[in-house]
């Protein structure tokens, strides 16, 4: 007596004989493998591109602030060099701490947005984890 073994979400049948038999795949036709790879590599593929976006949001992020901070210390080396005298470094100093408040504010606007990016990130991937998980009977 022969057993079968039917497989009703990809369509294909396998005699329990077969079951150790690696060629067994392919009495499936192309289209119905075709269909199980695609079913099975859909989350895949849309979490690659969800992490592409992220790492490219990221990386936009990086260098914006990279470049705010370069400008920041080139405008204080700017200040510095044109210290001359006395007064021009009473100017300075005064400068420099209205600069550190604003580096300050700065730090804490950049930590925000990465926390806001990377909270973004967990939930997109959240949601993409449940869709992709099988629903199951209670």
């Amino acid at each position: 007596m022969q057993q079968t073994i039917r497989y009703p979400i990809a369509n294909f049948t396998i005699d329990l004989t077969d079951f150790f038999n690696p060629l067994w795949r392919l009495r499936m036709s192309s289209d119905e493998l075709s269909k199980h790879y695609q079913s099975f590599l859909q989350p895949v593929v849309k979490a690659n591109k969800l992490s592409a976006a992220n790492l490219e949001a990221l990386v936009n992020f990086q260098m914006n602030a990279l470049q705010s901070y370069i400008d920041l210390a080139m405008d204080r080396m700017k200040a510095a060099a044109d210290i001359s005298d006395p007064d021009s470094l009473q100017s300075f100093l005064t400068s420099q701490s209205a600069a550190i408040g604003s580096l300050q504010q700065k730090f804490m606007d950049d930590s925000k947005a990465l926390s806001a990016l990377t909270s973004q990130f967990k939930s997109e991937f959240d949601k993409l984890v449940q869709e992709s998980l099988p629903l199951t009977k209670k």
